[in-house]
């Protein structure tokens, strides 16, 4: 295994997740070399010591490793797509990390198109938001040959802090996508359950300290709820991200032919948040549709 000294990484999209899991990688003494398309997360980047790549062809060519971090699978495909994207200048056994969520489907085909240019593709998806990405403290479900999973895990353990090898490429993605379904059910019920608290008079504090110890606890409850009822819509997931994965798990769904009763609702809440101007808010920011239903305010 190339030891982490040795081991030269590119980084591809300095978003709210993709900067922090950057500069834990920094942290963790692997030589980085970043790229965005914006200036101000590379300006910051430098300064705590990483290289800048004027393109992603640039930093395929000087890099052992490829994680790439961006938001759906159109820019993923962007990212990569040879002659100037990433395979246009990655080197035959080499490596690309798609932490990205997208579809089981979609990176299968990530996946036979990197296998044309000798390059493994291994499927890591994470989960756990920003605040645990800036702990290093992420899940990442892991789809690759086990292989390129053990020549790559001191790096996903720079950004990660519970690492689970899921099997072959698209279980990564299988696992993130069951995940969301969950998350995102979660999240709408939340909302729903505190608008309906507030309406009736409930010192909603209380309330969540409450539910934090009962039964009807969740991480995202722990998470969402003290958000939503500051109303702080701060993003640090936002809804034009869960919005894209509420859909992918519909389309997926579709195909398959199982039945999507309860995701079918988060699927409508979050479309309805994106059409109101909500896109690139928190996900926290749900709870706006519930007050405008109820007739009533968090900070009423």
């Amino acid at each position: 295994m190339t030891q982490v000294k040795e081991k030269r990484v590119g980084f591809i999209g300095l978003g709210s997740m993709g900067k922090p899991m950057a500069t834990n990688i920094l942290k963790a003494g692997f030589p980085l070399t970043v790229y965005d398309i914006r200036k101000e997360p590379l300006a910051e980047m430098e300064k705590l010591g990483a290289n800048i790549a004027k393109s992603v062809k640039e930093l395929g060519k000087v890099s052992d490793t490829v994680v790439v971090m961006v938001l759906n699978y159109p820019q993923v495909k962007q990212v990569i797509a040879p002659p100037d994207g990433l395979l246009g200048g990655m080197r035959r056994g080499t490596t690309l990390i798609v932490t990205s969520t997208i579809s089981p489907l979609e990176i299968l085909e990530v996946d036979r198109v990197a296998k044309q240019h000798g390059v493994e593709v291994v499927d890591s998806p994470v989960s756990g938001g920003h605040e645990r990405a800036v702990e290093g403290a992420l899940v990442l479900m892991v789809g690759a040959e086990e292989k390129a999973f053990k020549e790559n895990e001191l790096l996903l353990k720079a950004m990660g802090k519970h690492i689970y090898y899921t099997g072959g490429v698209g279980k990564g993605q299988t696992v993130k996508m069951i995940n969301q379904v969950l998350v995102g059910s979660y999240q709408v019920a939340a909302a729903e359950a505190l608008a309906m608290a507030k309406k009736l008079g409930m010192d909603l504090n209380i309330l969540h300290g409450i539910i934090s110890n009962s039964l009807g606890d969740s991480a995202v409850w722990r998470m969402f709820g003290p958000r939503m009822i500051a109303r702080d819509f701060e993003p640090k997931g936002a809804i034009n991200t869960m919005s894209k994965d509420m859909l992918s798990i519909m389309q997926t769904a579709i195909d398959l032919g199982t039945p999507v009763f309860i995701s079918s609702i988060p699927y409508q809440v979050f479309r309805m948040a994106e059409s109101r101007g909500l896109g690139e808010k928190d996900c926290a920011a749900i709870i706006t549709i519930f007050e405008e239903y109820a007739g009533i305010k968090m900070s009423d």
